[in-house]
């Protein structure tokens, strides 16, 4: 049975490293458990040269998601906020350690919580911050981190599913592209050099294929540079401007995948919001933070009169139905959450639906995506055969 290590805050208070028999991860953390024992770091099992077998590298850059994963339970298990850093700081590394520190001393100087969150917001999202503002006003924030702490944690796996799942594509677009390069560079000039030796010429479609070849030859240095442009472009475009804009609209209009961004962008939207409500935050406030969580400038103005008619007394419903990206069926299902006073809930279950929704897509244009990758392929194959054959066919007619 292998012997797995953890960094626990026993019953007392006292933090220490301990080893436990047991089959698996989970298996030992109930262990734990029973003992009154809080997991604060797993250190994994060691073998002989003492790697880990399992847990996050502290060496890796700050994970929002670890660190809430890591703060909750200690802030559930009723340990002060300011405790509960000092005992993630015993455990982290680098990056990790100098924001827990840098945390712990704002809040020995005084300062909120969710101050200091703003303060890093390349670490901290707008609605991280709000929620632990929210927590701080209610005495609610074990709750509010815990409820922060299954967010990240469906955000994490959902990014996990989307990366898993294009793997096999690239890989496939990555094959496509070098057989295509090679065919055209290596294998039809090669073939081409023994037609010249022989004085033969070549039919039409084999001086097609050859002269693509020589000008993929001859425009090598192009390649590079078109790359490191697609780069410089593509950054140029994450920010705010009109090329962001012109790049936003442009992905929108694409089959399948304009349709995937929508989802992704209006359900990351409805379920910051149904978090912020859920919580106790203003609805106006909270329409406001649930904004800029949205990336897509497109879809982001198209929520952008939200607040005001809010503030005119119009209903969340009303308002949001004028959005063409609202998920089909949502507007009604909120109608009815409004009269039942469960806005909050609802929007979370329009939210997972939508969630639900992009995973389908996803697998919808995959499905699409794999074969015609593997056509595009066959085809180019076929013309460089075909080419050949009748190359070879030509050698054998008497002139």
């Amino acid at each position: 049975m292998p012997k797995l290590r953890y960094t626990i805050l026993t019953a007392t208070g006292v933090t220490k490293e301990v080893s436990i028999d047991a089959i698996d991860d989970a298996t030992a953390r109930r262990q734990l458990r029973r003992q009154g024992s809080i997991v604060v770091h797993a250190l994994g099992e060691a073998g002989a040269n003492g790697k880990r077998r399992f847990g996050l590298s502290h060496s890796q850059r700050f994970d929002v998601y670890t660190f809430a994963n890591r703060l909750s339970p200690l802030l559930s298990a009723g340990i002060p906020l300011e405790h509960g850093l000092a005992v993630l700081e015993e455990g982290c590394k680098d990056e990790e350690r100098n924001i827990v520190l840098k945390l712990r001393r704002g809040l020995h100087e005084g300062k909120k919580f969710s101050q200091l969150t703003r303060e890093m917001p390349e670490y901290f999202s707008p609605l991280f911050s709000g929620l632990i503002e929210t927590g701080e006003e209610s005495g609610c924030l074990p709750e509010v981190t815990r409820e922060l702490r299954r967010f990240l944690k469906e955000s994490k796996e959902f990014r996990e599913f989307v990366l898993t799942s294009s793997i096999y594509p690239a890989i496939v677009i990555s094959v496509t592209f070098l057989v295509v390069v090679l065919l055209f560079t290596v294998f039809i000039p090669r073939f081409a050099k023994i037609f010249e030796e022989l004085g033969r010429e070549m039919p039409f479609l084999t001086r097609s294929m050859l002269g693509v070849g020589n000008l993929m030859q001859s425009v090598w240095w192009l390649w590079p540079l078109l790359i490191a442009g697609g780069i410089i472009l593509y950054r140029r475009s994450q920010r705010a401007g009109r090329l962001k804009a012109a790049k936003d609209r442009f992905l929108l209009r694409l089959p399948l995948l304009g349709g995937i961004i929508v989802a992704v962008q209006t359900g990351r939207f409805l379920r910051t919001l149904s978090i912020m409500v859920k919580n106790h935050v203003q609805l106006l406030p909270a329409v406001r933070i649930s904004r800029k969580v949205i990336e897509n400038d497109v879809i982001r103005e198209s929520f952008a009169s939200v607040e005001e008619r809010l503030r005119g007394g119009s209903r969340l419903s009303v308002i949001l139905s004028a959005s063409p990206y609202m998920p089909p069926g949502s507007i009604a299902m909120l109608k009815i959450a409004e009269e039942s006073g469960e806005i909050g809930e609802m929007l979370e279950r329009i939210a997972e639906e939508s969630e639900e929704d992009i995973r389908v897509r996803v697998k919808r244009l995959l499905a699409f995506l794999e074969p015609g990758i593997i056509l595009l392929l066959a085809g180019v194959v076929l013309l460089v055969v075909l080419s050949i054959f009748l190359a070879i066919m030509d050698m054998n007619v008497i002139k």
